[in-house]
């Protein structure tokens, strides 16, 4: 080997090195600036709307267990006799008030109600002809049967008087004249039939002719009318909007009149039924607001009011029935709350006090506990008039119901700002936006 060869290729490496060091530092000089650029600014303030919290004098609630029951019940039986041809509805289907949901068979009061139809239709047709009087040509027939019976009686009075004048002569026998006396007789009565029957003609139908025919009409009527009835009765309909829940026959049977046919629960509004001690009860008004709690639907709150405090205690728990009206809400064609269900109304049965209350649209539920957003002012546009802050989460215990808002305890104050609408999209220190007016 030559001396001093690797001191020369050391040598000769050093630059090599020094340009591949300069080149990754500048890379990464590069890469540090695009990201510089391509990192997003920062996102915009949320819209939402505010309120303010406030502090009343409420009564002290209490917590009571209650079961949830449809505002109504109907147990759908039939009016006939009949076997069922179609039964279409399933446990669990929704109907609409006024919808069939089963028919019976109806072949025998079809026929029945076409032939009285027919018969209808005849009477009308019969009264509508009386009505309408004497048709021309039956008053021209009319007359001119007048007119040929007058000839007829002007000839036979010239027969008769010209056998009476022979007569007188004793050129004609008296049977003949006996015979034109009579033929001039019933000229005169047939010319007297003649205008009877055109006066008839001319005055049309008596009134009582009439009214016998519009009462036939009436009859039959109320003939057809009662098949309809019947008719009407072999399909059954749902008496009000709501589910089934139970059907107590099938296809092919046979249902007795008043037999049930299916069970129809109306769930748009729900009852929640609770038992309250004598010691509370006296403090229950009709229309107080309450709070409800469902297990089953923990994520929203629950609002009701008192519609009815049964004046009649169970006897052995010395308790009384109170029902708390509310609205359900429907979830995919289905209620949220269905009958059975347990609940927790809280009841303002206590002491009344200072309590802190919020809207019941500023609660935040489904989480490990019960929360509002408070929004801390940051600055505020006097030309766009909108305010922007960012938001805290404040964990609240939930209280009684007062009108639309709900008492809570926790890290509040009364004129903190709480966010009431765009709050189930908002994250711990979100910036948000709202007019300063809202609130």
């Amino acid at each position: 080997m030559v001396p001093g060869y690797n001191q020369f290729m050391t040598h000769l490496a050093r630059p090599a090195r020094l340009t591949i060091r300069s080149a990754l530092a500048a890379a990464v000089v590069a890469r540090a600036a695009t990201i510089a650029v391509a990192q997003p600014p920062a996102p915009p303030a949320v819209p939402v709307v505010v309120a303010a919290v406030e502090e009343r004098q409420l009564a002290a609630g209490q917590s009571f267990v209650g079961t949830v029951f449809p505002a109504r019940v109907s147990d759908v039986g039939s009016a006939v006799d009949g076997r069922v041809v179609r039964f279409p509805i399933l446990d669990g289907q929704r109907v609409e008030k006024g919808e069939p949901f089963a028919e019976l068979l109806t072949g025998l009061l079809e026929i029945e109600r076409r032939g009285a139809a027919a018969e209808l239709e005849r009477l009308r047709q019969a009264l509508g002809e009386l009505e309408a009087g004497s048709r021309p040509e039956e008053l021209d027939q009319a007359r001119a049967m007048v007119e040929g019976s007058a000839a007829r009686l002007e000839f036979a009075r010239s027969r008769f008087d010209r056998l009476r004048r022979l007569a007188e002569r004793g050129t004609s026998t008296t049977e003949e004249l006996h015979d034109a006396e009579t033929e001039q007789r019933q000229a005169a009565a047939q010319l007297a039939a003649a205008r009877a029957t055109l006066a008839l003609a001319e005055a049309g139908p008596r009134a009582e002719k009439i009214a016998q025919a519009a009462a036939a009409v009436a009859a039959q009527e109320a003939a057809v009318a009662r098949i309809d009835d019947q008719l009407g009765k072999h399909t059954i309909r749902a008496p009000f909007t709501g589910w089934v829940v139970q059907r107590f026959t099938e296809e092919g049977a046979w249902v007795a009149r008043g037999g049930l046919v299916a069970r129809i629960v109306e769930l748009d509004d729900v009852d929640v039924v609770v038992q309250v001690p004598e010691l509370s009860i006296g403090r229950l008004r009709p229309d107080d607001p309450v709070r409800l709690e469902f297990d089953a639907a923990a994520d929203r709150p629950w609002i009701g009011r008192v519609t009815r405090v049964v004046p009649q205690a169970d006897l052995l728990a010395r308790s009384f029935p109170v029902r708390v009206r509310l609205a359900n809400e429907i979830v995919a064609g289905a209620p949220v709350l269905r009958g059975g269900m347990i609940a927790r109304a809280w009841l303002p049965v206590g002491r009344a006090g200072a309590a802190t209350v919020v809207p019941k649209d500023a609660l935040v539920l489904g989480g490990a506990t019960p929360l509002v957003y408070v929004v801390d002012r940051e600055d505020s546009d006097p030309a766009t008039g909108l305010v922007t802050g960012t938001v805290r989460p404040v964990p609240v215990t939930l209280g009684v119901t007062a009108d639309d808002g709900v008492a809570v305890s926790g890290d509040l104050a009364a004129g903190d700002a709480v966010v009431i609408r765009g709050n189930e999209r908002l994250r711990p220190g979100a910036k948000v936006s709202f007019a300063s007016g809202r609130h």
